[in-house]
C-alpha cells in the first residue's frame, strides 16, 4: 500500500476512518493483485510484531498472520456471510477473493489484532489501585505505608503504632495512655489507594481512594472524634460512655457502636451517610437539622437539602470488598468512582446522560471494567494515555 493508504488503514483499525476513506481502502483492495494484498497485510503484521518486545504478543501476531495467509490462499465465495456489513454495496462489487480479504481484515485484523494490542497495552498500563497510604505525624513526618514492613512504626503518647503483615495500621493504647496530651495523626490515601486503620479504641476504618482521615493517636475525654474528607467505612467499637463522632464537611455523624459508610468528596457536592447496622444521628452543623438513620437508610445532604431514603446499604459499601455495584446509577457518578480507583482523567463533557446497572470486580484492569460497561450500555470508550472519554 502507498503511504496514504497505510494511514487510512491504521485509522480504519482504530475505528476512526470516515466513510470516504473506507471506500478508498476497499477500492485499493479491488485494484491490487493477490500478491500485493498479502504483502500489505504481512507488512502491517510485521510492523505490529516489531513494536514492544513481548513474547506472548509476538507469538499471537505471528499465528494470526499465518491464519490470514492461509485463508487468503483458500478464499472462495463468501458473499452470503457478509450481508450484514454496512458497506454491502461496495463489497458485492468486489470479486469473491477481494470480499474474503476485506472481511478477513475487518473480522481478524481490526478485532483480534488491534483489540489484542490496544487493550492488552491499556491493561498493562492502567491497573487497579492497591493498599497505598501515607501517615502524617504531629511532627510533620511523612511515612509511606506501602514501603513499611511488618513492624512497629512509632510509640507515642502511650500508644504503639504497628504496620501489620496484612497491610493494616493498628493503634494499641497502653494503660497509661490517658495520662498523655491529645495528639493527632492523619492518614492520606492517593488516587488508586485504599487503607485499613484500627484506631486505639478498637474501631475499624477502611479509607477509600483520594481521602483523608484525621484522628487522635489515643482518645481522651468524653467523646471519640475524627475528621474525614473523602470516603470511609466505619465499624465502631461500642462504648456507651464515649460517643464516636465523625466530622465530615458541614455534617456530624454520631454513633455509639455501628457499621456505616460516609462519602464526602468535595467534587461530588454531596455528603452521603449510609447505615448498615446500629443507629446514627446526623447533624447539619449549618442549619442544625438532625436526622436519625436506621439500618438500610441513606441520608444525602446537598446544599441545604437533606434527603432520607431506603437503600441496599451493602451496595454502597461494596468498594471495601473490592467491588463496584451500580444500580441505575448516573454514568458521571460511575466514572467519578473509576477515576479515583484507577487514577485516570475522565472527559466528562463526552459522557451522555445515561444510567447503568453493573456489578464489577475492582481488582481487574481498567480495560476490563470499560469492556463490561460497554456490554451493558452499548457505549464505546476511548483510552488515550490515562484520559478516558466516550466515543461519539
Amino acid at each position: 500500500m502507498e503511504p496514504k493508504i497505510d494511514e487510512i488503514y491504521q485509522r480504519f483499525l482504530k475505528n476512526e476512518a470516515t466513510a470516504a476513506e473506507i471506500e478508498q481502502l476497499f477500492l485499493c483492495f479491488e485494484a491490487g493483485t493477490d500478491v500485493q494484498l498479502q504483502q500489505s497485510i504481512a507488512g502491517f503484521m510485521a510492523q505490529a510484531i516489531e513494536e514492544p518486545a513481548d513474547t506472548e504478543r509476538r507469538t499471537h501476531l505471528e499465528n494470526l498472520q499465518m491464519k490470514i495467509n492461509a485463508k487468503l490462499d483458500a478464499a472462495q465465495d463468501v458473499q452470503d456471510s457478509i450481508r450484514h456489513h454496512y458497506f454491502i454495496s461496495k463489497l458485492f462489487s468486489l470479486p469473491a477473493y477481494r470480499i474474503a480479504a476485506s472481511l478477513l481484515i475487518i473480522a481478524c485484523l481490526s478485532f483480534s489484532a488491534y483489540y489484542y494490542l490496544n487493550e492488552k497495552t491499556q491493561q498493562e498500563q492502567i491497573k487497579p489501585g492497591g493498599n497505598y497510604a501515607t501517615l502524617l505525624t504531629k511532627t510533620g513526618q511523612e511515612i509511606d505505608l506501602k514501603k513499611s514492613s511488618n513492624q512497629v512504626i512509632q510509640r507515642v503518647a502511650g500508644v504503639t503504632i504497628r504496620k501489620t503483615a496484612d497491610g493494616q495500621l493498628v493503634y494499641t493504647a497502653s494503660p497509661v495512655a490517658q495520662n498523655f496530651e491529645l495528639e493527632w495523626n492523619s492518614i492520606i490515601t492517593p488516587l488508586g489507594g485504599r487503607y485499613k486503620i484500627v484506631l486505639s479504641d478498637g474501631s475499624l476504618v477502611m479509607l477509600n481512594s483520594g481521602s483523608k482521615l484525621e484522628f487522635p493517636v489515643g482518645f481522651r475525654g468524653q467523646e471519640r472524634r475524627v475528621k474525614l474528607i473523602g470516603e470511609a467505612y466505619f465499624e465502631v467499637a461500642k462504648d456507651v460512655s464515649k460517643p464516636f463522632i465523625v466530622v465530615s464537611g458541614r455534617g456530624n455523624v454520631e454513633v455509639l457502636g455501628t457499621k456505616f459508610n460516609i462519602s464526602n468528596y468535595p467534587e461530588d457536592g454531596v455528603i452521603k451517610t449510609t447505615l448498615l447496622e446500629g443507629k446514627v444521628r446526623f447533624t447539619d452543623n449549618v442549619l442544625q437539622n438532625k436526622k436519625i438513620l436506621r439500618p438500610g437508610e441513606q441520608l444525602s445532604l446537598k446544599g441545604d437539602d437533606i434527603q432520607l431514603s431506603e437503600v441496599n446499604a451493602a451496595d454502597f459499601m461494596a468498594w471495601k470488598d473490592g467491588k463496584f455495584i451500580f444500580k441505575n446509577e448516573e454514568l458521571s457518578v460511575i466514572m467519578h468512582q473509576l477515576s479515583r480507583w484507577y487514577n485516570i482523567d475522565v472527559d466528562y463533557n463526552s459522557l451522555p446522560e445515561r444510567r447503568l446497572y453493573a456489578n464489577i470486580s475492582a481488582n481487574v484492569s481498567l480495560s476490563e471494567v470499560l469492556r463490561m460497561l460497554s456490554v451493558t450500555s452499548n457505549l464505546k470508550f476511548n483510552v488515550d494515555g490515562r484520559r478516558v472519554s466516550v466515543m461519539k
